[in-house]
């Protein structure tokens, strides 16, 4: 085989490998339902999008189930495919994000699986080394930066990885974020404490809290917290004259039919 031959095939295999985040942006906001990008309707040219909530809502839909983005969630997009992305409607609060474009037949490939095997929508805590490789990235991809293709591969390789060692982290770790969970409960549940707010304080989305949350536990965290509201509304309404009103208000109840319909259920479950 000749050299020639040897160097042509080590550059195919190379450029089998190599991947790029060219674009990205590592703070944008927008607060108009005329943002919305139809992933079915950009072109032939395949690439992926990830986009990460910071603040606000966002709205991600993927083969008609749609998401709510919350902020320290990230929606993964394979462009092109049956998939969109908008500002919620009815919503007012401007959804501030992050995000970057990875190009490159080792990267979609690779992104897909991941996506296959954790999800569409995921948890980046804004405090972990995965969500700082992010926006570093996002910087880097804006500012276009990176000196070369070999840089740009091992960056975005390095941020893939660890976020998938965050995803793929021991199961202590994800028991103790169930306790910070079991924690806030038993210390804020007498506030409109919910399940969005115990995720965020986690650091982890709502799916992956409750999934980990239950089978812990046996219950979600939303029943866990109803248990905790409906006992101490039963001890008031046992040892003290107090309204209902005040009853509902000092138990973490929205009101007094939320907090009779949640009494009628118990005492039908025993």
């Amino acid at each position: 085989m000749h050299f020639c031959d040897i160097q042509e095939q080590m550059s195919a295999a190379i450029d089998a490998l190599l991947m790029s985040a060219p674009f990205g942006n590592d703070s944008q906001s927008v607060n108009s339902p005329r943002y919305c990008w139809d992933n079915a309707r950009r072109g032939e040219e395949r690439f992926v999008i990830l986009q990460w909530t910071l603040e606000g809502t966002g709205g991600f839909t993927l083969e008609g189930k749609s998401w709510l983005l919350l902020p320290g969630e990230v929606f993964i997009a394979l462009v092109p495919e049956e998939s969109s992305y908008c500002f919620p409607k009815h919503t007012t609060e401007p959804w501030k994000f992050a995000w970057l474009n990875f190009y490159g037949a080792f990267a979609i490939s690779f992104v897909r699986k991941f996506r296959e095997i954790y999800g569409p929508v995921l948890p980046l805590s804004p405090h972990s080394v995965a969500g700082a490789m992010f926006l570093r990235l996002a910087q880097v991809a804006e500012m276009r930066a990176f000196p070369d293709q070999f840089e740009a591969s091992m960056a975005c390789y390095a941020f893939l990885m660890e976020w998938t060692r965050q995803l793929t982290r021991p199961a202590n770790q994800n028991c103790d974020a169930v306790e910070m969970a079991i924690t806030l409960c038993r210390s804020r549940f007498r506030e409109p404490l919910g399940i969005k707010e115990l995720a965020a304080a986690t650091g982890l989305t709502r799916e992956h809290l409750t999934r980990i949350f239950t089978a812990r536990t046996g219950l979600s965290p939303g029943r866990y917290l109803r248990n905790l509201r409906m006992a101490a509304a039963r001890q008031m309404l046992e040892s003290h004259d107090v309204p209902l009103k005040e009853v509902a208000l000092r138990c973490g109840f929205a009101s007094v039919r939320s907090l009779t319909h949640a009494l009628a259920g118990m005492d039908s479950e025993t």
